[in-house]
């Protein structure tokens, strides 16, 4: 890949500190939470045995989600600003967002099947997690990786997609068609089981083809970057 992109993918990583703020204190608040159920089961009280908390590894998604809004909305005409080209940015968010995606998959699927496994002494009600819940934990560990990276690629491209044309009428308009959809296809029988089935494929198909359709749907959407990146204006 062009050197450029990959020191406009560095400058994005340099100027997440917002992102990576929100991101660790919240994984902090939680993991601290998490302490103080297991000093107090320790001691014989069972203040949080039936609360049925979040996995600390999914607060992880969050930092994905935050670089994906910030990176397009901050970034942008900083780097053009300082010489890089549209083209490198484009190139150079991609590999952010492929890094961020697939850090993001690793750090769930080791906390899952280590600290969250060893929570569960501490919660009847058990721990919530994307894994078992979207059934990629039942493909094992590598196969669950892949599944979660596609679909963490696939959320931050749409994200960021969504994030950059916001300054366009045409970012307006996506944002009434996702309002439409939702608002029209949910009620609607035939629509919702539309919207059931393309869920249904981007999380709960089998592994090839989850992985290989939100790969395809990724690529797309961000390719739609590369014309909302020629019109804005510096």
């Amino acid at each position: 890949m062009h050197s450029k992109a990959l020191s406009a993918a560095k400058l994005n990583f340099r100027n997440m500190k917002l992102a990576t703020i929100i991101t660790g204190i919240t994984v902090l608040a939680m993991l601290v939470q998490e302490l103080v159920y297991i000093i107090l089961a320790e001691n014989g009280n069972y203040a949080g045995w039936e609360s049925n908390p979040v996995g600390i590894g999914n607060y992880f998604y969050l930092l994905v989600i935050l670089a994906a809004i910030f990176i397009p909305l901050q970034n942008f005409r900083k780097m053009v600003n300082l010489g890089a080209k549209r083209k490198d940015f484009f190139l150079g968010c991609a590999v952010n967002y492929v890094i961020l995606a697939a850090g993001a998959s690793l750090v769930s699927i080791v906390l899952y099947y280590t600290f969250e496994q060893f929570m569960l002494n501490y919660h009847a009600e058990g721990v919530l997690n994307v894994l078992p819940v979207f059934g990629w934990a039942a493909n094992g560990p590598i196969v669950a990786f892949f599944q979660q990276f596609a679909f963490l690629l696939l959320f931050s491209s749409f994200i960021h997609t969504l994030a950059a044309a916001q300054d366009k009428w045409y970012g307006w308009v996506a944002d009434a068609v996702i309002v439409v959809i939702l608002s029209v296809f949910i009620p609607i029988e035939p629509l919702r089981m539309a919207l059931v089935w393309f869920f249904n494929m981007i999380i709960f198909q089998s592994a090839p083809l989850q992985i290989l359709c939100c790969l395809v749907l990724a690529i797309v959407i961000y390719s739609l970057n590369k014309p909302i990146l020629a019109r804005k204006v510096i």
